[in-house]
């Protein structure tokens, strides 16, 4: 790029004004005046480099980020000047050179080699090229460069970095090369046995994780990181993951781990085991109000009205002096959760002035009472109330307008929820659960069949294997008499989701075919999953099959 005005007089003038623009102008005249002042010899700051600088910002903002990057990068080695390298980085990787950006970080890195961040910033562009073996030096490099009282918490970054590369065995190799010397030194060797786990569950070698977790344990009993490593591994089903997770846990000083290991419990479906440590957990940690949401939680889903009501309300308590955004969440789901448990005693009203005290600080507050309030309102099956809760909002919100449909649906205002959700496509073009429920309810009422098929297969364009979305080709498939496509769809939405609702389709597309047996089989499995599901108790009273 050149400017054959830049000569003279013209080109301070011209320079002057380019600084203004770029913003270096305040910059450069400190340096002039402390030149003058100081009469700094060896100063790096000089007009030329300025000059280029500026070049390579104007290139920049005129779309040419290879020039704009050489310049700077040329100005960032002859000055030595840290924000420059950065910025010279942080170009390559916006314009998503990665050959770039690991150049200007080795030249960094090669400039300022005790520089923590641009040895890091070596290593990770090095993964995000893929380039495993090449980060090894990097990888020993950052653990090196860490103070002492931060070396384990580096170590145990590790995985993070190393979990999107491409070869796990390969990854796995390299940082174990870099961590052997930290598995035998008491400081790290917690940190570092915990961190070879995680590579190893990377390659599914599940066994070689749970033993680094009791290593590291074995290392320093106090640590955390061993247990929720365990914790972890309980997830995937380890043996011995859990026996580990069960002798930690009343070591530990604070409620991090018990979280932990309820949360594990709840996702293996093991209800009761996860309400006896909560209760357990509370008592130790009665201030750790999280602990008291998560139990209340579960004991709302359990039935357990008059517990859940006590462990809610003194969450709310707790969390009452937290003014985070978190805790205001979290309080809107608990308070939301004791209006449901008024509702279930027949305090309707009582639990809608509940959810009419929740915060509303903001529009997005007020939405989440919005629709707390039409939700509680569905669960009492109060369709009407609750389809004139969303009316009164007055909102072209697609999401608002999409319920208001789904209630107008369970009112069979039909005529209705075909405007509601043809507004909604109107609004939002891409709003695939709009054409699905429109498509559905056509086919569910054998109306329109065509059109019915064309909207589920647009839904489908934009979310391809949604599986309630496939589940309402196979039923549009089946109100077109196209049995076996309609079986091969819905076989393909039930392996990929075993929800009631498709199990009654599937099961009815399956009697049809006078494949009985294999039907009740399914009808079954969804009495299990969901015995109080609408469309499949209605299949079964219409069809009267002996299950």
């Amino acid at each position: 790029m050149k400017f054959p005005f830049f000569t003279g007089l013209h080109k301070a003038y011209g320079w002057i004004l380019l600084m203004s623009m770029a913003g270096y102008w305040p910059l450069f005249a400190q340096a002039q005046t402390q030149e003058t002042a100081q009469k700094v010899a060896n100063s790096t700051l000089t007009g030329e480099l300025l000059y280029e600088i500026l070049l390579g910002e104007l290139n920049l903002r005129q779309g040419e980020p290879g020039a704009g990057f050489s310049l700077l990068l040329d100005a960032a080695r002859r000055s030595n000047d840290i924000e420059l390298f950065n910025r010279a980085v942080d170009i390559a990787l916006q314009a998503r050179s990665g050959d770039g950006a690991l150049m200007a970080a080795r030249a960094w890195s090669q400039a300022y080699p005790q520089d923590r961040k641009a040895n890091l910033q070596v290593l990770q562009i090095l993964l995000a090229l893929n380039q495993t073996t090449e980060s090894l030096e990097p990888l020993k490099k950052e653990i090196a460069l860490a103070p002492l009282p931060e070396r384990a918490v580096a170590i145990s970054l590790i995985p993070r970095y190393y979990n999107r590369v491409t070869d796990k065995k390969l990854a796995l190799d390299v940082v174990q090369k870099a961590l052997t010397p930290y598995l035998q030194t008491s400081t790290t060797a917690a940190a570092a046995w915990t961190a070879l786990g995680h590579m190893r569950g990377f390659t599914d070698d599940l066994a070689g994780s749970l033993e680094a977790a009791q290593k590291g344990r074995s290392a320093d009993p106090s640590a955390l990181g061993p247990a929720l490593l365990a914790v972890e591994l309980m997830t995937r089903k380890v043996n011995g993951a859990e026996a580990l997770v069960v002798q930690a846990v009343r070591q530990q000083g604070s409620p991090e781990l018990s979280m932990s290991y309820a949360q594990a419990l709840i996702e293996l479906g093991r209800y009761p085991d996860a309400n006896t440590l909560l209760q357990d957990t509370t008592t130790r940690f009665p201030l750790h109000a999280p602990a008291w949401l998560i139990l209340g939680s579960l004991q709302f889903e359990q039935g357990l009205d008059a517990f859940s009501e006590v462990s809610l309300k003194r969450y709310v308590d707790l969390a009452s002096q937290d003014t985070s955004q978190d805790a205001t969440r979290s309080i809107m789901q608990a308070q939301t959760r004791r209006a449901a448990l008024l509702a279930r005693q027949g305090k309707l009203k009582d639990a809608r002035e509940l959810i009419a005290q929740l915060p509303a600080k903001d529009e997005q507050e007020l939405r989440s009472r919005l629709m707390a309030e039409v939700q509680l309102l569905r669960d009492q099956r109060q369709w009407q109330a609750a389809f004139e809760v969303l009316a009164s909002a007055q909102s072209d919100e697609p999401d608002l307008v999409y319920e208001q449909a789904m209630l107008a649906e369970k009112l069979n205002r039909l005529d209705e929820m075909e405007r509601l959700l043809r507004l909604v496509i109107a609004k939002d073009p891409a709003y695939h659960n709009a054409y699905n429920a429109l498509g559905f309810s056509l086919a569910d009422r054998n109306l329109r069949l065509p059109e019915a098929k064309a909207l589920i297969l647009k839904a489908l364009t934009f979310v391809p294997n949604d599986p309630f979305i496939t589940d309402s080709l196979g039923w549009v498939e089946f109100r077109l008499g196209d049995l076996p496509s309609a079986l091969q769809h819905l076989q393909k939405a039930y392996a990929n989701r075993a929800d009631a609702e498709i199990a009654a389709h599937l099961g009815e597309v399956l009697w049809q075919l006078n494949r009985r047996e294999d039907a009740r089989k399914i009808w079954r499995e969804g009495m299990r999953s969901a015995p109080d599901n609408e469309t499949l108790q209605e299949t079964l009273q219409r069809l009267k099959p002996e299950l």
